[in-house]
């Protein structure tokens, strides 16, 4: 039995910080990945894992977290984190790290890992539109 609830935590654990509160994809019901009520993974409120003011981690100012100019962590030009050009970080075409068909990381369909129906959306990397 501790074999099963040690993968399970495992896998769990894993998947967990995959989400992206700023940009949540998956099911957004209580208990799920989304849920942005208080004390939910994408809470939005002031202390919130959603917060974008000053100091957030969703604060898209200069400096902040989701700042998307030259240098922040949400760029999306060439050579930027979020760049979706061929061999980009953000790349959607076949093979790429944010391929949204038919298994690929980003498939939102069911049993995907971006799937946003009752249950998915855990195993969604942030990358993913």
């Amino acid at each position: 039995m501790n074999k099963y609830l040690s993968v399970f935590l495992f896998l769990f654990a894993g998947s967990v910080s995959a989400i992206n509160p700023c940009n949540c994809i998956g099911y957004s019901g209580v208990g799920g990945p989304c849920y942005d009520g208080v004390g939910g993974p994408a809470y939005a409120g002031v202390g919130g894992p959603a917060y974008a003011g000053v100091g957030g981690r969703c604060y898209a100012g200069v400096g902040g977290a989701e700042y998307s100019g030259v240098g922040g962590n949400a760029y999306s030009g060439v050579g930027g984190p979020r760049y979706g050009g061929v061999g980009g970080p953000a790349y959607d075409g076949v093979g790429g790290p944010a391929y949204s068909g038919v298994g690929g990381p980003c498939y939102a369909g069911v049993g995907g890992p971006c799937y946003s129906g009752v249950g998915g959306g855990w195993n969604c990397p942030s990358i993913c539109k």
